[in-house]
């Protein structure tokens, strides 16, 4: 068994890392280590307020290496809040996190389909929470501007990250699109390394053919999504497909497309097997060698980031911004992210020790089973894309409790 308390291997993947990270800095009344760990159990916690998470913070570590240190004093707290040295120190972290030994431990999700050898792919969206209680910026509408980010997941290891604060206009939503412009090619990649495409998986808001031909040509990166239906596209060529093809089932054409942008794109015309819905899915992968019911089952991986703003919100409780600034509020979107990938690291390789959520992938199979038997029974072909790359898409609410249970408690 492993003799670390529950929250000390918890924290392990970062306190790693944390030694050679170039923004730690020595600090008394508040060292980064504390800072870090107070991030994580204010995410785990269930108090609503910074200053309740103080308050019911246990007064004294229970025992030495039990990862529970002593509450700074409120005021310190909150100033820490604010430093954007913090706040670099958080973002080097979770990068540093994405790419350690512990993340790529992890599984890969899409390693079933070879096709996509090439690419490392994305789920991105933006997510919205409530202003923080004391946040005076106001929208034009007289309410308060609630605080929005953008996140994306790595499809292959399910690991989510902060790209953007998205609140920067005070009358109305930022849209999403503007904010990933101003977004740097780096963090699109994600630290892919030079010559490995790039895939962002995203809405109907991601959708701008002019900056996906810069971000094509220049830095090796796509984007998959779905069309609008104002747009105007002429069809000019066709891509073979094997219609025979389970993976195929569901794909009603698969064309070359172009519009007044000008440049040629891929579009997907898809009738989904299970519920009968159409779709049409756009994106500038070219590559005929990847097969269109792939490119389909991509984007409904997509509703995967769903699922983290879902848990984020109904399961670890992070309903609002934690201060008014745009560093804390970034500094909070960090710590989630924190959180998120610990959590899925620990649920990986509390899994290879033989303890997984048997409940729910039960429930998972049974569900495949009547999608199948449902499929089946109108005389279609099921396909085999969702049954190639299936994982669990965010974390039950029983590990979660169990793990802020022993957040200050010597458990092993």
């Amino acid at each position: 068994m492993d003799p670390r308390p529950v929250f000390g291997r918890f924290i392990t993947p970062l306190l790693d890392l944390l030694p050679a990270c170039r923004h730690r800095r020595e600090c008394t009344e508040l060292d980064d280590e504390t800072w870090i760990t107070l991030g994580l159990q204010r995410v785990l916690s269930t108090s609503p307020s910074g200053r309740g998470f103080l308050q019911s913070h246990p007064d004294q570590p229970l025992e030495p290496g039990t990862s529970n240190p002593l509450p700074p004093r409120s005021g310190h707290y909150f100033e820490a809040l604010k430093s954007r040295r913090r706040l670099a120190l958080c973002t080097e972290l979770n990068a540093g996190l994405l790419r350690s030994e512990a993340a790529l431990a992890l599984p890969d999700r899409l390693a079933a389909f070879p096709c996509l050898g090439d690419f490392d792919i994305f789920a991105t969206d933006g997510h919205w929470h409530d202003a923080a209680t004391h946040d005076t910026q106001r929208l034009s509408s007289g309410a308060k501007a609630p605080t929005g980010h953008l996140y994306t997941r790595n499809l292959r290891t399910g690991l989510i990250a902060q790209l953007q604060c998205l609140d920067q206009s005070p009358k109305k939503h930022e849209h999403e699109m503007k904010a990933l412009k101003r977004t740097t090619i780096d963090e699109l990649r994600q630290g892919a390394p030079v010559g490995r495409k790039v895939l962002h998986v995203y809405d109907r808001a991601g959708i701008d053919f002019g900056q996906w031909h810069k971000w094509k040509q220049g830095s090796g990166i796509y984007v998959l999504s779905r069309t609008k239906e104002n747009m105007t596209l002429e069809t000019c060529g066709e891509l073979p497909f094997d219609q025979g093809d389970p993976m195929n089932a569901g794909v009603l054409a698969d064309e070359l497309v172009h519009g007044s942008y000008g440049a040629v794109m891929r579009r997907v015309r898809y009738q989904d097997p299970i519920m009968g819905n159409d779709y049409e899915f756009l994106t500038n992968v070219l590559d005929g060698a990847i097969p269109p019911g792939v490119l389909a089952y991509l984007y409904f991986l997509r509703w995967s980031i769903e699922k983290v703003f879902d848990e984020s919100k109904n399961k670890l409780g992070e309903t609002k911004a934690w201060a008014t600034s745009g560093t804390a509020k970034t500094m909070q979107a960090q710590f989630i992210c924190l959180v998120f990938n610990l959590l899925q690291i620990m649920e990986s390789e509390l899994r290879k020790e033989g303890v997984s959520n048997v409940a729910e992938e039960e429930r998972q199979d049974r569900r495949a089973a009547r999608s199948k038997a449902g499929v089946e029974k109108k005389g279609l072909v099921y396909p085999a894309t969702h049954g190639m790359g299936r994982s669990t898409t965010q974390h039950s609410v029983k590990f979660i409790r169990w793990l802020n249970a022993h957040l200050h408690r010597p458990t092993p």
